[in-house]
């Protein structure tokens, strides 16, 4: 049985790294970021991203989170990927939690998730 559910937490980054490479045509780099979680979501995150912004044109990030933390009571790591792009202030991006990545008590996770504009990260999953 599949159970839809949806969690909201507040985040900080804890630690930042970060390696650009500037060209001609714009940035190219990688950075890394430690996170921490409070709220239906407790725990830590690290996350490796890769990004590039061209001058005058978009600016693009993909990234693997993996999260270990408790989650709504239940305890487990995670994986989740992102990615997001710029281009003329238009905005998209998109969460996703990979599936097989679920280990403990969130084996069998799937889902997505969002951040809002006062950086919240929002999660809607589900756990078979």
């Amino acid at each position: 049985m599949t159970h839809r559910l949806q969690a909201t937490c507040a985040f900080e980054i804890q630690q930042s790294d970060s390696a650009p490479d500037e060209w001609a045509g714009g940035m190219l780099g990688h950075t890394r970021w430690e996170k921490q979680f409070v709220g239906a979501l407790n725990g830590n995150s690290v996350v490796e991203a890769v990004y590039c912004m061209v001058t005058d044109g978009p600016a693009i990030y993909v990234a693997i989170e993996r999260f270990d933390c408790e989650l709504d009571g239940r305890t487990g790591t995670f994986v989740l990927t992102h990615r997001a792009s710029t281009l003329d202030d238009v905005q998209q991006a998109e969460w996703r939690i990979v599936e097989g990545s679920g280990t403990g008590e969130l084996a069998g996770i799937t889902g997505s998730g969002r951040i809002t504009d006062d950086h919240q990260l929002i999660l809607d999953y589900q756990l078979s």
